[in-house]
């Protein structure tokens, strides 16, 4: 297994090092396409999302105090202090069956997505929930694994997803498209003009995938890839961040780029366990939670051509070595001994919470909390937790600037989360 693992290792620096394009059977051509036309929209189809309606009536909420949970103490660079939240207030919004991923469109639109290839839209005004037509159907196997809006939205209404493909040889893959989004004349929500931006990501063994997508402050798409156990090696595309265009071209600054035919071009970071969630910070930086397997749990900064380890080094780890045995390694800012699962995470941009204002909340599906984690500069800590009823799959910052959180489950409950009123 060691000398496995050095193979990986030797491969990748290799490659990185060399300015020629690599040959080989094994190699891994990267499939992006060339925007197409969309599908001709119906008669019955305007050409925008109504807008919001600031002077709609919100119905009356009835919130209840956040519930109390005890900390224990996390891994990491600080110690945590075991403390109750009373500062939040929480209000049911809806219930989903076994939601993947959600996003705000804007102020009234939350976009859901449900195992395994449902997408619904919430008018947040009235509680209402629609499903949209139009999604991809010739995935079946946790198809609908993330969604994320364009930053422009409201200009294009355009929304991303991250689909798991099952193929002929019971191996998943990976792939992102994009599409509009209206509602038509009819009120059924489309999605149209469906097109690529990144397409058959290499096979991999189903449960093991990231698949998780956001947009940096540099308005260029990330995407993690799955994992399988060739994370070191830049002609495999697993334990990899994607950085992308939002159209699917490949970036002038990405770092293997001089490696045109293969995916490494599309490579912004390598030996990543499993990423499951991330997120860029009002200064352009993008944080990567990751599951650690028998390790602990990661919470990472992205280094353009960063090198996070794995399967050589970990934290935690029961075989493998410390990151700070090799120093070519770049080791978390933060870790989970008692390990968390991670599921999701925000940067919060601090309007309804000035306190939160820069600072990460996470969630996993071990915990039944929300992780309220310091970023300061390099100083990374967990503060407290904010407890919940279950485990939290998906976090998101709502326009307002309140928290909803959505949790797992084949009847998850969704909750908001806002200043306690005591």
């Amino acid at each position: 297994m060691a000398n496995r693992m050095l193979a990986f290792l030797v491969v990748g620096l290799l490659l990185a090092a060399c300015s020629a394009e690599p040959s080989g059977d094994d190699k891994i051509r990267a499939l992006v396409t060339e925007p197409v036309d969309g599908a001709a929209m119906p008669a019955h189809l305007p050409s925008r999302l109504p807008r919001f309606d600031a002077g709609t009536t919100v119905a009356a909420e009835q919130p209840v105090l956040a519930t109390e949970q005890e900390v224990r103490v996390t891994g990491g660079n600080s110690p945590v202090m075991a403390m109750p939240d009373s500062r939040f207030s929480m209000t049911e919004k809806g219930r989903f069956r076994q939601p993947r991923a959600m996003a705000f469109l804007n102020e009234d639109l939350l976009l859901v997505a449900e195992f395994p290839r449902t997408l619904k839209l919430m008018r947040v005004a009235d509680g209402s929930v629609h499903r949209v037509t139009g999604v991809p159907d010739e995935y079946f196997i946790n198809s609908l694994a993330d969604v994320v809006a364009h930053p422009n939205f409201s200009e294009n209404e355009t929304v991303y997803l991250c689909t798991i493909v099952r193929g002929a040889s019971g191996r998943d893959s990976l792939g992102v498209k994009r599409a509009r989004l209206i509602l038509g004349q009819d009120g059924i929500y489309y999605l149209v003009g469906l097109q690529d931006v990144v397409a058959s990501i290499a096979g991999f063994p189903s449960q093991e995938y990231g698949c998780r997508m956001a947009f940096g402050r540099d308005g260029k798409l990330y995407i993690s890839g799955p994992f399988r156990g060739g994370t070191q090696s830049l002609t495999l595309d697993d334990g990899k961040i994607f950085r992308v265009e939002d159209d699917g071209r490949v970036p002038a600054d990405n770092p293997f780029i001089e490696l045109n035919d293969y995916y490494a071009k599309y490579f912004w970071s390598l030996g990543h366990r499993r990423p499951d969630a991330m997120a860029a910070d009002a200064t352009g930086r993008v944080w990567v939670l990751e599951h650690g397997g028998n390790a602990a749990d990661e919470l990472n900064l992205l280094e353009r051509a960063g090198n996070y380890g794995y399967p050589i080094a970990a934290k935690d780890s029961p075989t493998l070595p410390q990151h700070e045995t090799q120093p070519s390694f770049i080791a978390p800012k933060l870790w989970w001994r008692d390990r968390i699962g991670p599921a999701s995470m925000i940067v919060h941009s601090g309007r309804m919470f000035p306190e939160l204002q820069g600072n990460a909340l996470i969630s996993g599906e071990l915990v039944s909390s929300i992780i309220h984690v310091k970023l300061s500069g390099d100083e990374v800590s967990e503060i407290s937790r904010i407890g919940m009823l279950r485990p939290i799959k998906e976090i998101e910052e709502a326009p307002d600037g309140s928290v909803w959180a959505m949790e797992s489950g084949a009847e998850a409950r969704l909750w908001r989360l806002a200043p306690s009123l005591n």
